[in-house]
């Protein structure tokens, strides 16, 4: 028999008791992790018949609101999980929770900027581009130099066009074809004005979640996953928001946790020679749902599979997407000469990029691939790409030889009208870079994308090393090993997170009505509907006050309201932050600065810049109310 009837929201979900079994309860009076069975077995041999009363068999009232409960949980609000849960409401599961560690939904989803690889779509019939699922998946395994489980990529192609539609449907955007390294045709699809893809599908999620009334529980940390005495999930534990621990009993769990690149003693673990790299991964990517699932029995495939991207800003640890090059794009040394195909593999890339003088390099395009891409708005903003007239200005001004450069580029312009590149074999040259302004961006590999992680089928399911499936256990996304074999392909990781997101989802539903059946749900997320408000009083004079500071992607600029002396209102008024990220920055940092009456407070995790970028902006504003 199921609890329920109980609300719970984010806030009070941190407050419960530990009550480690209450969670299984329902389903197992010996459930617990693998790792505890031998020390509650001893606890119970040791209390006697005698010792056990009526009165203490009888769960106390506190113990039956500690021990909340959900048909389906989520551990990770990033694209797969927020995906997983999505398919699985729309396969009729009732009561689904996401947990997410992270003050903010997203994950490394929201860092995603290329696009969504799909093969056979409408958009690639309309531009007569010739695809198929088994050339999406030949490039993916030569990619991923064959390592990949074929059985898992297969259904990742065969797939792909439902995703893209899927996306489309739920209020995404995907509707531009485009070319991306390792790809034997255009197959990446990117929104409209190609902006990059994460902040857009993190939008489309984050609104379709709230509109099936999915609670999603930030800053709330799973720790465990319980299992039953006859090997079944039933429950997981960990933290809440106020570092109180907290249970939920569950028939199913989805792990979309993500990879651990942000991980870097597990990064050197698996891949030594790694150490001391940077990492584009968000803070939270540090393989916690790995550990809880090894802690079960689960196999690990591929873990010393480490992806470096080629370009990323050494100094900021920016990301430039692959569609950069894809668009014209070259990279050059710090001679001022090109040395490799740039839309060979991510792998391949970083290792000529490694070889170039201090291991760096510079991405060189020109106006008209400027044009032609809306992402690269934000690395100008941000102040990390340098800009002059002519070739020979653009080399004087990053310290390169500007003659050497103007030649690279002439020579790149005739292979361009001659349709061959005599000298790298690139196929697909969009541009001839002979447009001013001429531009250019400092590159170097950093970790990007850990390819292995837990074992699955193709149903999603988690396996141990025999093959055998851990009942009531899917996973999605980056955790997951397999699918990408020694190398991922640009465009597949989104690809990745939806269709087996969607699977997950799926599953975890079917499961869960050959399980016992759906309940009603009974854990709410807080609405943050109420208004931040003074809790010591401010001293600054009334008035409306005007603020900026440097953000991730440029200025914000605040608007600052103070009246009787206390400050009442923060308001971004301007600023080029990605949706998905600044929203975060914006709620905490506005209403920590209301609360506390000064704009000395601490920032947001994974929305570290945007937080310093208002925290400078109100400090500014405040100048002139003192």
């Amino acid at each position: 028999m199921r609890k329920s009837g109980m609300k719970l929201v984010s806030a009070a979900l941190a407050a419960v008791m530990t009550v480690s079994l209450a969670a299984c309860g329902a389903q197992s009076t010996d459930a617990t992790t693998a790792a505890e069975t031998a020390a509650e077995t001893t606890t119970a041999a040791e209390t006697t018949a005698e010792e056990t009363t009526e009165a203490e068999t009888e769960p106390k009232e506190e113990e039956k609101a500690a021990s909340q409960q959900a048909d389906i949980v989520v551990i990770g609000a990033g694209g797969a999980g927020m995906t997983a849960a999505i398919q699985a409401m729309q396969d009729g599961a009732t009561d689904v929770v996401i947990l997410e560690k992270m003050p903010i939904t997203g994950g490394n989803t929201t860092r995603s900027t290329g696009g969504l690889n799909a093969a056979g779509t409408s958009y690639q019939e309309a531009e007569q581009i010739e695809d198929s699922v088994e050339l999406f998946v030949e490039d993916t395994m030569k990619g991923g130099k064959e390592l990949n489980d074929k059985e898992l990529v297969t259904v990742m192609a065969e797939n792909s066009k439902d995703a893209v539609d899927w996306v489309n449907e739920i209020g995404g955007d995907l509707s531009v074809v485009g070319m991306f390294g390792g790809a034997s045709v255009k197959r990446i699809h990117r929104p409209t004005d190609t902006s990059a893809v994460g902040p857009m599908l993190v939008k489309a999620l984050n609104a379709k979640t709230e509109e099936l009334g999915i609670p999603v529980l930030l800053e709330t940390t799973a720790e465990k996953i319980l299992v039953d005495d006859s090997g079944k999930v039933c429950g997981v534990t960990g933290t809440g928001k106020d570092g109180e621990a907290f249970t939920i009993d569950c028939t199913a769990v989805i792990l979309a946790t993500g990879g651990f690149g942000a991980n870097s003693d597990m990064v050197v673990e698996y891949k030594a020679d790694l150490a001391g790299f940077g990492t584009t991964n968000h803070a939270g990517a540090t393989g916690d749902g790995i550990t809880m699932a090894k802690e079960l029995g689960a196999a690990l495939v591929d873990m010393e599979q480490v992806q470096t991207h080629p370009t990323v800003n050494p100094d900021t640890q920016t990301m430039y997407t692959e569609g950069v090059r894809g668009n014209g794009a070259i990279l050059v040394n710090k001679e001022g000469k090109r040395f490799c195909n740039e839309l060979e593999t991510r792998d391949v890339v970083s290792a000529a990029i490694l070889e170039q003088t201090g291991g760096q390099c510079y991405m060189v395009f020109d106006e008209a691939v400027r044009e032609s891409l809306a992402a690269i708005e934000s690395y100008i903003k941000a102040g990390i790409v340098t800009e002059a007239d002519t070739p020979e200005a653009l080399g004087e001004a990053i310290g390169v030889d500007g003659a050497a450069l103007a030649e690279t580029l002439k020579t790149y312009a005739g292979y361009k009208a001659a349709g061959k590149d005599e000298e790298f074999g690139r196929e697909s040259m969009e541009l001839p870079l002979d447009k001013p302004k001429f531009y250019a961006a400092l590159c170097a590999p950093a970790i990007h994308h850990t390819m292995g992680g837990v074992k699955i089928n193709t149903a999603t399911e988690v396996l141990k090393e025999d093959g055998s499936v851990i009942p009531g256990l899917f996973a999605a996304g980056e955790i997951t090993g397999g699918v990408h074999g020694a190398n991922r392909l640009g465009g597949n990781a989104v690809t990745d997170i939806v269709v087996f997101g969607r699977i997950a989802g799926s599953a975890a539903e079917d499961y869960v009505e050959a399980n016992g059946g759906h309940t009603e749900a009974e854990i709410a997320a807080d609405t943050g509907s109420e208004s931040a408000a003074p809790k010591v009083q401010g001293s600054y004079k009334d008035g409306v006050y005007e603020g900026t500071g440097k953000g991730n992607n440029g200025d914000i600029t605040v608007e600052v309201t103070v009246e009787g002396g206390n400050i009442v209102s923060v308001v971004l008024k301007e600023h080029g932050e990605t949706e998905g990220i600044y929203e975060a920055a914006e709620k905490h940092v506005t209403e920590d600065i209301i609360a506390n009456q000064t704009a000395e407070v601490d920032t947001v995790s994974g929305a570290t810049n945007t937080s310093n970028g208002i925290i400078e902006a109100v400090a500014a504003a405040l100048e002139g109310a003192e």
